[in-house]
Parts: structure tokens; C-alpha cells; sequence
């Protein structure tokens, strides 16, 4: 007889779940990820903007020119604000994401404490059945040595064994 831990299909359950959140945690990580290059793109690029109205600048542009540029600095601008906020959310879904693996886990872990100190008494039962079996088997062959012992001592020494004497 093998052990069984009644709540098995539970723990297995819990298990795929921290796994499944496991998985949307690196997801989310990877969308934070992407978020975070996205936004240092457009910071790069409207860095790069600014070198370029700055060196327009001194070369003496034209008013038209030196307005778009300063139009496409204001879309970047905005761009990167955007990209700021779409960054801080997918950074708080990662933190999200985090925690429920966190409680996944520790959930799991609850399983896994039961199911331990299931097997511990579950093995400690075994035990004691089979020492109380063992018991059982060497009082019997006690016995069993004893009687035996008893009738040769009776057939040595021609006593009877009823208790009467001749």
C-alpha cells in the first residue's frame, strides 16, 4: 500500500495555476520590456530632433522650417509622455503579476506543507503497524518455542504433563 494525499488533484491544480502565472509574468515582463524600448525610441528620436532644430537654428533657417520642426518636437514630446504612461502600466502589470505568482506560489506551498506532513504520518502509521505485526510474529514464535520447550522438558523428564503424579 503506497501513500495517497487525498488533496492531490488540488496541489496539481495549484501547481498549473503558479504556472499559468509564472507565464503571464513573463509576458508581462516582455510587454514592460517592449514598452521601455518604445519609449527610449522616441526619446532618442526626439533627441535627435532637438540636435537637428539646434544646428538648423544656427545655420539660419527659415521661419516655416524652424515651425515644423518645432510642430514634430511637440508630437514627439507628447509621443514620449504617452510612451511614459503605457511604460508605467505595463511596468504596474508587471508588479501585478509578480504578486498573483507570489500568492500562486505560496498557495501552493500550503499544499505541498500538508501534503508533507501527510506522508510523515502516514509513514509513522506504517511504521508503528508493522512493529505492532513484527510484535505480534515474535510473541507467537515465543510461544510457539515456549510450548514446544515445555513438552520436551515434559518428555525428559517423565513428568506428566496434566499436573498428576504416578
Amino acid at each position: 500500500m503506497s501513500f495517497k494525499f487525498r488533496l492531490q488533484r488540488i496541489l496539481e491544480l495549484r501547481e498549473q495555476h503558479e504556472q499559468s502565472k509564472a507565464r503571464a509574468l513573463a509576458s508581462a515582463r516582455d510587454s514592460a520590456d517592449a514598452a521601455h524600448r518604445a519609449k527610449e525610441e522616441i526619446v532618442n528620436l526626439r533627441d535627435h530632433s532637438k540636435q537637428q532644430i539646434s544646428a538648423t537654428a544656427n545655420s539660419g533657417p527659415r521661419v516655416g522650417h524652424l515651425h515644423q520642426l518645432g510642430f514634430v518636437l511637440a508630437s514627439l514630446d507628447e509621443r514620449v509622455l504617452l510612451a511614459a504612461d503605457a511604460a508605467k502600466l505595463a511596468d504596474s502589470e508587471v508588479q501585478n503579476a509578480q504578486r498573483m505568482l507570489e500568492e500562486a506560489a505560496r498557495d501552493r506551498r500550503v499544499l505541498d506543507r500538508l501534503k508533507g506532513r501527510h506522508a510523515e504520518t502516514w509513514h509513522a502509521d506504517k511504521a508503528l503497524k508493522d512493529r505492532v505485526a513484527m510484535d505480534e510474529i515474535a510473541l507467537a514464535q515465543f510461544s510457539r518455542r515456549a510450548g514446544l520447550t515445555a513438552a520436551d522438558d515434559a518428555a525428559h523428564s517423565n513428568i506428566p504433563t496434566d499436573g498428576s503424579h504416578s
